[in-house]
């Protein structure tokens, strides 16, 4: 079977492209051993989402009374929230195989991996199918990547994707890792009434944020009752009769010991290519990933990788518009996307949200850099929601805008106007003339960017 692209991994930087390339003519399969939709649809981004939204829920009905409801009365039924977080991912899943369905994408499950560089056999279940294209882009994601410690395989210590499918509220869950899949999960799991300990190995959560975010943001979690052990190195994890024991000991030697029901393993994730004989073929990785160029091509130029298995920058979003650079490039079509500028978003409460520059990288490549602060206690909007914890920070060079970090309410809403501002260089004043409407949240950039002229 000849195809013009055939497209390996079904997540986001694979199912979008594949539909892409059909509507521009090209005869495409996809091949994903998994579900469609990938880690992020499954067992990431969507499923974690779900949760957060009842989290949210829940964080409302405490707080009812500020609002002038009093008795309220409710009890959390985890079975719902995991039949609905189910349904929302089923659905969506659906709907990617309507689409591809739809743009005559021919999907084929199975395992890839090259026989030569225009080659591939498909294994499943005992099944082998060979397939040939002129093109390929690898989009094969990445998996959880752990620490090597004693304990990992006991019964309760989990991975991310684990943890999205247990039964119940767990009564004391200790989080190993406070990058953003552990702040997000401490979140949630502490609304919904879970004692939470988070252990990260580096001296701030978040430590690939801006700094005055991060130690934000730890505020912020500690006063929502989550412990937070920062310099932390853990050694083990012990049975006990009572559940679990973890213990280690800081930088600075002190010993640490600490129990939980359950333990989440979030050290971070890593490249997935494991099994595609990438060796066979010349396809270069390296300590990261696949090894690409800025056309998204690896060392055989008919071979493209996207997204995490790149190494980079592992954000859905960004592997989708990664594919879409490969594919324009295939196309001879012109393709300017910025890939320095990207937004990130954490779902914690309040919510964070990031885009460009953080101060320090910004004052270790330019001088003569400007920053300012907007408290959302001075919004009229965020006042009458009852969020005003939290910023916007803007960082400026010259007329530019060229960083924004915002922590508070609707973080992950608002950043995209600050993306827009960034990618599109609108000078300050410029920024500082458009109309906003009022009372509304992006007003806060508004004002933080006045603060900067």
């Amino acid at each position: 079977m000849n195809k013009d692209l055939i497209v390996i991994g079904a997540g986001p930087g694979g199912y979008e492209v594949a539909i892409k390339a059909s509507q521009h003519g090209l005869k495409v399969a996809i091949v994903e051993k998994g579900e469609l939709g990938g880690t992020c649809l499954n067992q990431g981004c969507i499923p974690t989402k779900a949760f957060y939204q009842s989290a949210l829920v829940h964080k409302t009905l405490t707080e009812a009374e500020e609002f002038g409801f009093n008795n309220v009365q409710y009890e959390v039924d985890f079975a719902h929230i995991q039949s609905r977080k189910n349904n929302i991912v089923s659905n969506l899943r659906n709907n990617i195989k309507m689409m591809l369905e739809k743009n005559n994408v021919e999907i084929i499950k199975g395992e890839a991996s090259f026989l030569d560089e225009h080659t591939i056999i498909v294994r499943n279940d005992g099944e082998d199918k060979t397939l040939s294209a002129d093109y390929f882009i690898i989009a094969t994601g990445s998996v959880e990547k752990t620490i090597k410690i004693p304990g990992l395989d006991l019964p309760n210590v989990l991975t991310s994707k684990e943890l999205l499918e247990i039964n119940k509220v767990p009564t004391k869950l200790i989080i190993v890792g406070g990058g953003v899949i552990g702040v997000e999960f401490a979140s949630i799991f502490r609304e919904l009434g879970s004692e939470v300990t988070i252990y990260e190995y580096m001296d701030r959560i978040l430590p690939l944020f801006d700094s005055e975010i991060s130690t934000r943001l730890k505020s912020l979690l500690k006063r929502r009752g989550i412990e937070i052990i920062n310099d932390a190195l853990v050694e083990k994890i012990e049975q006990s009769e009572d559940g679990l024991i973890l213990s280690g000991k800081t930088k600075k030697g002190k010993e640490f010991i600490d129990n939980a029901e359950y333990i989440l393993i979030a050290t971070g994730r890593k490249a997935n290519y494991d099994g595609l004989n990438l060796d066979k073929i010349n396809v270069l990785c390296d300590k990261n990933g696949i090894v690409v160029n800025e056309n998204m091509q690896t060392t055989v130029e008919h071979i493209y990788a996207v997204g995490d298995v790149t190494g980079s920058n592992m954000l859905a979003h960004v592997a989708t518009f990664q594919s879409f650079k490969a594919l324009d490039y295939l196309l001879g079509k012109e393709n300017n996307t910025d890939f320095m500028v990207v937004p990130r978003c954490v779902f914690t409460f309040p919510e964070v949200a990031t885009v460009g520059l953080s101060e320090e990288d910004a004052k270790s490549r330019y001088e003569n850099i400007k920053t300012n602060k907007y408290l959302f206690r001075a919004s009229g909007k965020a006042q009458t929601m009852g969020e005003v914890d939290g910023f916007v920070k803007v960082i400026s060079k010259d007329d530019l805008l060229i960083g924004c970090h915002i922590i508070g309410p609707d973080a992950s809403s608002l950043i995209q106007a600050a993306t827009i501002l960034i990618e599109r260089k609108i000078s300050l004043k410029d920024a500082a003339n458009i109309i906003h409407a009022h009372p509304t949240l992006p007003e806060a950039i508004l004002e933080a960017i006045r603060g900067l002229i």
